[in-house]
């Protein structure tokens, strides 16, 4: 089956005819579901440049779930660039730098697993993905931006720091006894988490169930910091555990975390209302503004 541009807008633009989202026309949307496999190619064929005409930025790549996994698997090597899951100024990445140990799993025809040292990242695609890119006509959309999102609903966030009990999900076995307690921060495709075995932490975190993270912080934020929990981003296409040593950032406990971001996406990356983003992907050599681990 011939993947639809649909990207969740449908608007007619009156002085083209074409839709202000995908680029097709109102009878290339009507007949899609039972057209012909050579008139649904001829007209991703002409998309690109109706786009171009148009001034259309994001739009959807013709890719299945399994050219999504087998991208997906070449990014997970030395060099193949960075994933980015959670919201704007609330993130958590992975990349595979030369001569990080480890590898990938491929654990069934839609979930891949990664670790480095400093990270550990699965992959669990749900059918509904899409892949969205700001490429234009004759560009490599392999070496641009990507942003994977799914149609509503959104993550709903928990009221205040919550306690989910230990991290049976954990990527790592030997993780999967710890602790993992979710921030509650408003993101539309994420649950930001904390995970940790260290009991004094665990008995700070206990005492300040139902805080909202500025209060959490204000009062933990130090100690959270020398503790230097794994942070778990929790989403419909997967998780990222970043692992290791929380640098302090102008001396103040909040800013390693970066969970101030009033903004869902980077700019030039932004959906639609009716889509979620999940997840990111950058080629080396892009900026990553306002994401951190």
């Amino acid at each position: 089956m011939t993947i639809s541009p649909c990207i969740g807008f449908c608007r007619l633009d009156a002085a083209s005819g074409h839709c202000l989202g995908c680029a097709r026309t109102a009878a290339e949307i009507a007949a899609w579901r039972d057209a012909p496999a050579a008139f649904l190619e001829s007209v991703w064929a002409d998309l690109p440049d109706r786009r171009a005409r148009m001034g259309v930025g994001l739009h959807r790549l013709k890719w299945t779930r399994g050219d999504l996994m087998g991208f997906i698997a070449g990014t997970l090597e030395p060099g193949g660039g960075t994933w980015a899951f959670g919201n704007f100024g609330g993130a958590s990445e992975f990349r595979v730098e030369p001569g990080d140990a480890g590898g990938l799993d491929r654990l069934g025809p839609t979930r891949l697993e990664a670790r480095t040292p400093r990270a550990s990242v699965r992959f669990d695609v749900p059918d509904q993905v899409r892949v969205l890119t700001p490429t234009a006509a004759g560009e490599d959309p392999t070496r641009a931006p990507l942003v994977m999102a799914i149609p509503r609903p959104r993550h709903v966030p928990r009221p205040g720091l919550a306690a989910l009990g230990p991290d049976r999900d954990a990527v790592d076995p030997r993780d999967r006894d710890a602790r993992l307690y979710d921030l509650g921060l408003v993101a539309r495709g994420a649950a930001f988490c904390l995970r940790t075995d260290d009991p004094e932490l665990i008995r700070g975190l206990d005492d300040c169930l139902g805080l909202e993270w500025p209060d959490l912080f204000a009062g933990m934020g130090r100690r959270i910091v020398a503790s230097s929990p794994a942070r778990v981003i929790l989403g419909p296409v997967g998780r990222v555990e970043a692992l290791g040593p929380i640098a302090a950032i102008d001396d103040e406990p909040l800013a390693p975390i970066q969970l101030a971001g009033d903004r869902d996406v980077p700019n030039g990356l932004e959906t639609l209302d009716a889509l979620t983003p999940c997840a990111y992907y950058f080629p080396d050599g892009t900026a990553i503004e306002g994401l951190a681990p």
